[in-house]
């Protein structure tokens, strides 16, 4: 239990002095009306003698009490913001994630040119020097050894650095004249359609990777030099939200269910924007002439929940090369292609048959 101290003292008719531990006040008035003053503040306090009724209000607050509500107001307030830039970054994230969805097509690998590749000439004659060594040559040829290399007898020491860096110039001239002989081989049996080789750069460049990272899966067989069939299964149909996130008026998250013709709309413009992608880095990365790919997927229009064909399409080169694919609407753009796709606005995807080869 603490203890409490306090003591009051008459300084003058209706004055009184206040001695207690937090600090000293004074109050000034009678038993019906009294103004109190202290380290807390100022209290008015009124009652009716005999009666037991009073009321009391605090006049004034002290500046160490204004200063705590000051700071708790200041917290708040941060809180409020922070609450704000997330939602704000939260929205930002699906807006990032919407537009995405439907671009997946405009993220792929730059062309290779495997006729340049093959023909063209080492990066320097085998028996001569390289880049790298001609350079280190220079630097010991001018090498002129300063006063103090002189004084502390470290001329040779120097000199033998500089010849052990003539090793380390001649291993890396000797990686690029390797990478150069290795990319021409390559090239020449990749024209000469080597499907073990066309693999091989598949797997190198890995092209599909972030269409991977959303769940999805894609298989691809090679059934002559000239034709390429590549299969795309979904796996994943939670990749496109069923909600939309916005912000209100004040800066808060606002979250609504999507209206189920926007989603289907949505979901169609990825599974077709994905198929393009596909068909542009086997175009871009290898010498094929057509691609065929194969979307299978869940179809929300049949009766029975199976798991099927929704879209083939085949994607000539000649044909590919020449659309401008930026800003497009994908589901629009593979109406230009040969293709087997059914799609119902109010109830999505239905099965389709896989193109004849």
């Amino acid at each position: 239990m603490g203890i409490r101290f306090r003591k009051s003292f008459k300084v003058a008719p209706g004055v009184r002095l206040n001695v207690g531990k937090k600090g000293v006040g004074f109050s000034v008035g009678g038993k019906g009306f009294r103004v109190s003053t202290s380290s807390r503040g100022t209290t008015m306090s009124a009652g009716i003698p005999g009666t037991g009724l009073s009321y009391q209000k605090r006049i004034s607050s002290s500046p160490k009490s204004s200063t705590r509500t000051s700071y708790q107001q200041i917290q708040r307030e941060r809180q409020k913001q922070q609450q704000v830039e997330k939602a704000a970054e939260l929205v930002r994230m699906y807006e990032s994630l919407i537009a995405g969805l439907t671009t997946v097509h405009e993220n792929v690998s730059e062309p290779i040119d495997w006729n340049e590749i093959s023909t063209s000439n080492p990066p320097f004659d085998i028996n001569e020097d390289g880049p790298h060594v001609k350079e280190m040559k220079m630097k010991v040829d001018s090498f002129t050894p300063s006063r103090r290399d002189k004084f502390f007898n470290r001329v040779e020491a120097r000199k033998r650095g500089l010849y052990e860096q003539m090793d380390q110039a001649r291993e890396k001239d000797k990686v690029i004249y390797n990478t150069w002989e290795t990319e021409k081989n390559t090239a020449q049996k990749v024209l000469n359609h080597d499907f073990n080789t066309w693999s091989t750069v598949i797997a190198d460049v890995n092209p599909f990777e972030d269409i991977k990272n959303l769940g999805s899966s894609i298989t691809f067989k090679f059934v002559s030099p000239s034709k390429v069939i590549a299969k795309l299964d979904i796996h994943n149909r939670s990749v496109v939200p069923t909600t939309v996130l916005s912000l209100t008026k004040t800066g808060k998250l606002s979250e609504k269910n999507m209206a189920k013709g926007k989603y289907l709309q949505l979901y169609q413009d990825y599974v077709c924007s994905s198929a393009l992608r596909i068909a542009r880095e086997f175009i871009n990365l290898l010498p094929v002439g057509e691609v065929i790919v194969n979307v299978d997927d869940e179809a929300p229009a049949e009766s029975v929940e199976e798991y099927g064909c929704i879209l083939s399409v085949l994607f000539p080169r000649e044909k590919v090369e020449s659309i401008n694919l930026s800003c497009i609407d994908c589901s629009d753009t593979i109406e230009q292609f040969q293709h087997n796709m059914k799609f119902l606005k109010t109830k999505g995807f239905k099965f389709v048959e896989e193109l004849k080869i």
